[in-house]
């Protein structure tokens, strides 16, 4: 297993910097390049997109930027592409992805993680007793079915790391939880098992930090007028020393942006409901143990 693994997030949204994952794997030093493209509002548009085009409904950003990086894929055969642009297609964008390795003259094995589509089997779960009330109100998602376009599952690592043992380059998943996209090559790097429970829980925190993209790295800042040079601002890298768990946040050299103590803190309570349960189909992090030191 590897002593230290390098994992950088390049797309924190679906319309994100279409340079940032290029330069994140010429300059970042990376064993992982995650891509993180699906919200909320994204899945319904990817579902409605789908219903009109059974080859469409999934991130057309991840074509664009895999093609940009065929001349680095070829200099670094053992970077690893992790992403969720499958959205609600992720056999389709698969398909896609091995049409442009294929012109770039790329080898690569491409790997899909679905299971997470629970509209077709809407129906029968609510029929078996699954309420799927709502959070805020308690309300049985039944009294809005006619108007449910998309039903999505969040998935964990696990199929991901299953994915990357089996061999896989490229994995693409649909929806799965944003931590996820780290957590699960920091498992299959270090060997950990599922019941890791603090490693997880580091990872997860890890990958909390840089799904967003360049929102830990100044983009959230309340001080951003501090950032230096915010228009070439530096996307996350989650750089693991060893199989502790323990990890730093960097940015590639020679770009902007900050990492501090603030716009750490600041992206590890963003989206946070109860920072001492924070849920994932992997573990139950409690943020309030976290520790920073800024150096």
């Amino acid at each position: 297993f590897m002593k230290r693994v390098r994992i950088g997030n390049g797309s924190g949204f679906w319309g994100d910097n279409l340079d940032a994952p290029v330069q994140l794997a010429e300059h970042g030093r990376l064993d992982y390049l995650t891509l993180e493209y699906l919200a909320e509002l994204t899945m319904s548009i990817l579902a409605v997109q789908k219903e009109r085009d059974p080859e469409a409904g999934f991130a057309g950003d991840f074509l664009d930027v895999l093609g940009r990086l065929l001349p680095l894929l070829a200099q670094q055969p053992r970077l690893k592409i992790v992403t969720n642009a499958g959205g609600m297609n992720p056999s389709a964008c698969a398909r896609r992805a091995q049409e442009v390795l294929k012109r770039g003259g790329l080898a690569r094995s491409v790997a899909v993680v679905t299971g997470d589509d629970l509209l077709p089997r809407l129906d029968r779960l609510i029929e078996e007793g699954h309420p799927f009330l709502n959070l805020d109100t308690g309300q049985p998602l039944s009294d809005v079915r006619d108007r449910v376009v998309s039903a999505n599952a969040y998935l964990g690592a696990q199929p991901i790391v299953q994915a990357l043992k089996m061999g896989a380059d490229i994995v693409i998943t649909g929806r799965v939880a944003d931590a996820s996209l780290t957590v699960a090559p920091a498992v299959h790097a270090f060997g950990w098992n599922w019941a890791d429970w603090d490693r997880l829980a580091a990872a997860t925190v890890a990958g909390h930090l840089i799904e967003c993209g360049a929102q830990a790295t100044g983009g959230l800042w309340t001080n951003w007028r501090d950032a230096t040079d915010l228009a070439n601002v530096g996307y996350p890298i989650a750089h693991f020393e060893d199989a502790s768990g323990a990890f730093r946040i960097e940015i590639p050299p020679g770009h902007g942006g900050a990492v501090n103590r603030e716009t750490i803190s600041e992206q590890l309570l963003y989206e946070v409901a109860d920072p001492a349960r924070y849920l994932t189909p992997d573990v139950v992090a409690d943020f309030t143990s976290v520790t920073l030191t800024e150096n």
